[in-house]
């Protein structure tokens, strides 16, 4: 088995010494045969024609013994290319607009694919998707950032979360999220210490039970509780995990330290989950997770709307069995 497959790659890579070593062994064989003839009273050129009929073409009978390597194939797939790339060689205009299209189609289904991948063919990050559902009757994005009176029911205040979070006790958890998607007002953010430059950061402010809704442990430290989520609380954040090991090369030393946000400090007190990318389609998590009623600390100061009227997603986990009026307000989350 090891000498077969020793001697495929020698006829694959040292093609001319092994057609020369064929053309030697076809030549001993016809002389040898020759001879044969000879012994037997034929002459030396009756003998030779003799020979060559019996042997049939060489041509025929190198071809046969190139295909009994196993090789064949191989090697006309190398001589296309070959040709291929010559022609491509010969129209450099046309060669550089097939790659950029091969590769945008390549790029785009491998995004999409992705996409899927994460979002529908896999189960959720949390851990116990089937539970969550998003309080709503429509789907709205942050328009003006604030909650809107139009008859439908998607966007909250954070007081008409606080009001559900007392007054309905269907849902085990109530968990309330910034709506909307936090680059469009991203924070600058420096880690404490010299030499360290500040960037522009993604954050979302969500509500204490957040990371407890989804039923998620943290990677490292912990995550938000109830008494971070106080005004006048020292102001506290999670980062994500990628945002972990991308800036920081997983360095624990972040834990515990200190963040300048928008100017005001803030410390790490954990690391969020490997694979949660928040609670809606991203292609990337924010890099920090801040409790909901800190957002007019770090928030500027004149950047509407006022905290009690911030607009919030709100998603339930562990519902109970509802009547048939409260179903048309609670629809199941993505």
């Amino acid at each position: 088995m090891f000498n077969d497959i020793v001697f495929r790659l020698r006829s694959l890579f040292r093609r001319s010494m092994v057609e020369n070593d064929l053309n030697d062994e076809l030549q001993f064989h016809i002389e040898h045969h020759v001879e044969k003839l000879v012994r037997a009273g034929l002459t030396r050129e009756e003998a030779a024609r003799q020979a060559r009929l019996q042997f049939g073409g060489l041509s025929q009978v190198k071809e046969d013994c190139r295909e009994s390597r196993g090789i064949t194939l191989l090697e006309n797939v190398a001589r296309d290319m070959r040709y291929a790339l010559r022609q491509l060689g010969k129209a450099p205009g046309f060669t550089i607009t097939a790659v950029l299209i091969l590769a945008l189609g390549i790029g785009a289904n491998a995004a999409i694919f992705t996409l899927v991948n994460a979002m529908l063919l896999k189960n959720l990050p949390v851990a116990d998707p089937k539970s969550l559902v998003r309080v709503g009757d429509a789907y709205q994005c942050c328009v003006n950032d604030v909650a809107l009176d139009d008859g439908d029911y998607a966007l909250f205040s954070t007081d008409t979360y606080e009001h559900f979070k007392k007054d309905v006790p269907e849902f085990e958890e109530l968990a309330a999220m910034q709506a909307g998607f936090g680059f469009f007002n991203p924070l600058t953010t420096r880690r404490d210490g010299d030499g360290n430059l500040a960037h522009s950061s993604v954050s979302e402010f969500v509500s204490s039970n957040y990371f407890r809704t989804f039923g998620l442990r943290p990677q490292a430290g912990r995550l938000l509780s109830d008494a971070d989520d106080v005004k006048g609380a020292p102001v506290v954040a999670i980062m994500s995990y990628e945002a972990w090991a991308n800036n920081y090369n997983r360095d624990s030393s972040v834990i515990g330290s200190t963040f300048w946000m928008n100017t005001k400090p803030v410390t790490i007190v954990g690391i969020a989950p490997p694979g949660f990318y928040g609670d809606r389609l991203a292609t990337a998590p924010p890099d920090f997770y801040l409790p909901m009623k800190q957002i007019a600390t770090i928030e500027s100061a004149d950047r509407p709307p006022p905290p009690s009227e911030l607009a919030t997603w709100i998603v339930g986990a562990g519902a109970a069995e509802l009547s048939e009026p409260d179903q048309s307000t609670i629809e199941p989350s993505e």
